[in-house]
């Protein structure tokens, strides 16, 4: 490596390092106050404030540079998968920006979130822009209201790093899904390499002061994940590399008449 790329390489992750900061510092701030003032509060009421917190300001956080730099690539890749007759799932969909923005170009679209503020931050926005094929409410992936094989993708865009059990919820994904369906998802994963960023949200999560429990996994953990839960990947790629950051694009693969019957047979 030159002189010269050494230099832009460090350049590129100075600035990467403090795009990072200006979101993480506003929200762990917030987090520690919340804290103080709501001390005697039990946890599982502070697990819901955590994500209550974040909607009064997600819309500007989503304005961050290091985030919006990315808006290109998403639309992008979203345009390239979604067609005017799918139904759609948007699995974490938060205050709806997903959902709204690409309404236009689906049959419907369904957004889910457990953070009850974010819901009606998006139901308020799709009211005031009269957008009427798109709902949203409050409720987790495994919700029995939400059928079998009833979407024809299901968008999990930026959440499977936050979930506990992600096998499983992948494997709903796929319950969820039309045969042939597609799973979209851009998912951080944090233990792909160590870096500035990664190393301070891990020191932050371990000492408490940092609100959001991120699970750290490598790209070919996640994939394998996915092909477990029998899709075939049609897309991988690194749309960022600090902290890395991994579109997938996986179709759930059609079942044979012998297959379905001896999953019948096993339950």
């Amino acid at each position: 490596m030159t002189v010269q790329a050494a230099n832009a390489s460090f350049g590129k992750s100075v600035k990467e390092f403090w795009h990072a900061l200006l979101l993480i510092v506003p929200i762990t701030l917030r987090w520690v106050w919340m804290l103080i003032t709501n001390i005697n509060q039990p946890q599982v009421k502070k697990s819901e404030m955590i994500w209550d917190m974040l909607s009064k300001n997600m819309d500007r956080y989503a304005q961050n540079e290091g985030l919006k730099k990315f808006e290109v690539s998403r639309d992008e890749k979203l345009k390239k998968y979604l067609q005017g007759s799918d139904v759609v799932l948007d699995y974490g969909c938060g205050t709806g920006a997903i959902a709204l923005k690409f309404a236009d170009t689906v049959q419907e679209i369904h957004g889910i979130d457990t953070a009850g503020k974010m819901i009606e931050v998006a139901q308020g926005k799709a009211a005031e822009r009269q957008i009427e094929n798109v709902d949203f409410a409050q409720s987790t992936i495994f919700d029995e209201r939400l059928r079998s094989e009833s979407f024809d993708v299901v968008l999990a865009w930026g959440i499977l790093h936050l979930v506990d059990d992600r096998q499983n919820v992948i494997n709903r994904i796929n319950d969820l899904l039309k045969p042939g369906g597609l799973l979209i998802s851009a998912t951080e994963c944090l233990g792909e390499q160590k870096t500035a960023i990664t190393s301070l949200l891990s020191l932050l999560m371990k000492i408490g002061i940092f609100p959001i429990m991120l699970k750290f996994f490598t790209v070919s953990e996640l994939e394998d994940a996915i092909i477990c839960a029998d899709f075939q990947i049609v897309q991988t790629e690194i749309m960022a590399d600090n902290p890395v950051s991994c579109f997938i694009a996986a179709k759930k693969t059609e079942k044979t008449t012998k297959q379905q019957n001896s999953s019948k047979e096993l339950k």
